[in-house]
């Protein structure tokens, strides 16, 4: 089945009635200036929340996405398709849009470093079921879908990674993360065209065996295609992987050799259930926004500023991309307040993901629905796209 759009609905629903609601205990009300449809099971939603009897405006851009629709699937993209770089949410969907699928919305997504690898992810990311990036600490929240696209939204992981050998098992340190010493690490085409490590360690290319795929929790079989020694920046061809070692991991893959097999077992809990991830993006390391039905009264942060937050309905089948602008006529607001307006649309558990300039819900064919306090569409670092 094709998942694809076949035509972008344009039309207005006109509404008569206000809706009231309480944010921080102070009362607004609910101006819903326009509500349609942008692709199968997903509806855009234009709010404008009024202070009551003072003076106070939040313009708020909200896209609900029903996963159970046959047509929809949820991707991330990062910018330019690697960890380090940054690409605007349009020129994403435009570069990924194919002639069997249309991303026709979404929202920026994880925080970035904006020194050094400017656009790398600051938290844990998962890519088209494949990890993309271990951070170390892994303190931060965490909002993605697993393999039923079911919505999925943390506040802890635990990783484990294990190059399993004949004689011997060697630990997975990080994927996409900088080797360090005596360290074996995972490196695929997310980090980019190659490892980007330096001279001092052993490398070997891997292809997956016939009927393996990548995954979070799954044992992989594999093939040494290629091997080096004292070269570093190895290349990685698409599809295949590089495992990559220093000192005491070094000595252990010299003794492969091009055409050895080898298994690699990945396993990953989420909040300590194990967790098949497809698609995941780091979030803040406060408290989350909705947790169990529930807005957290404290740990939360407590400044106002443009939000982006991620959400899902209690069966997960639902999911809510929302934004707050703010730095303007709208004031933005701290991450209780954003808690309570996607709580009061339905979610049961949400994550607060980039916010600033670089908050942002775009639809196709037109463009970015909220007024970024930038003045521009800010190019982030990744984003999650419904397509």
């Amino acid at each position: 089945m094709k998942k694809f759009l076949l035509s972008l609905f344009a039309f207005c629903v006109s509404l008569t009635s206000f809706a009231n609601i309480t944010l921080n205990g102070i009362e607004y009300t609910i101006d819903t200036l326009s509500m349609y449809p942008v692709g199968p099971g997903s509806t855009f939603y234009e709010l404008r929340m009024l202070r009551i009897g003072a003076k106070g405006r939040l313009d708020c851009w909200l896209m609900t996405v029903d996963t159970k629709n046959p047509y929809i699937t949820i991707e991330q993209v990062l910018a330019k398709d690697q960890l380090v770089g940054t690409e605007r949410p349009s020129a994403m969907a435009e570069r990924k849009t194919t002639d069997k699928k249309i991303f026709f919305g979404g929202t920026n997504g994880d925080f970035f470093a904006t020194t050094g690898d400017v656009g790398r992810p600051v938290g844990f990311t998962v890519v088209n079921n494949e990890f993309a990036y271990i951070p170390i600490p892994t303190d931060r929240k965490m909002g993605g879908v697993d393999e039923q696209m079911r919505g999925v939204i943390a506040k802890t992981m635990e990783y484990s990674g294990a190059l399993v050998l004949e004689d011997t098992t060697l630990n997975i340190a990080h994927v996409n993360y900088g080797r360090q010493s005596n360290e074996l690490v995972l490196f695929n085409q997310h980090n980019g065209a190659t490892t980007k490590t330096n001279a001092y360690g052993t490398e070997l290319l891997i292809e997956l065996l016939p009927d393996n795929m990548w995954g979070t929790n799954a044992t992989i079989r594999a093939k040494v295609t290629d091997k080096q020694t004292q070269i570093g920046s190895m290349a990685i061809p698409d599809g295949q992987a590089v495992l990559s070692g220093h000192g005491t991991m070094a000595a252990e893959l010299e003794k492969l050799n091009v055409g050895d097999e080898v298994t690699i077992q990945f396993s990953l809990k989420l909040d300590g259930v194990v967790t098949n991830l497809s698609q995941c993006i780091g979030a803040d390391p406060y408290e989350l926004i909705v947790e169990n039905g529930e807005v957290p009264q404290s740990g939360y942060w407590d400044e106002n500023h443009p939000r982006t937050a991620f959400g899902a309905s209690e069966d997960a089948s639902t999911l809510y991309f929302l934004v707050v602008d703010g730095r303007g006529v709208s004031y933005g607001c701290t991450t209780k307040v954003l808690g309570e307006i996607i709580k009061h649309y339905g979610a049961y558990r949400a994550a607060n993901w980039d916010g600033g300039g670089s908050s942002c819900l775009y639809i196709r064919n037109l463009g970015q629905m909220n007024n970024g306090s930038d003045g521009s569409l800010r190019n982030p670092s990744s984003g999650k796209i419904p397509l």
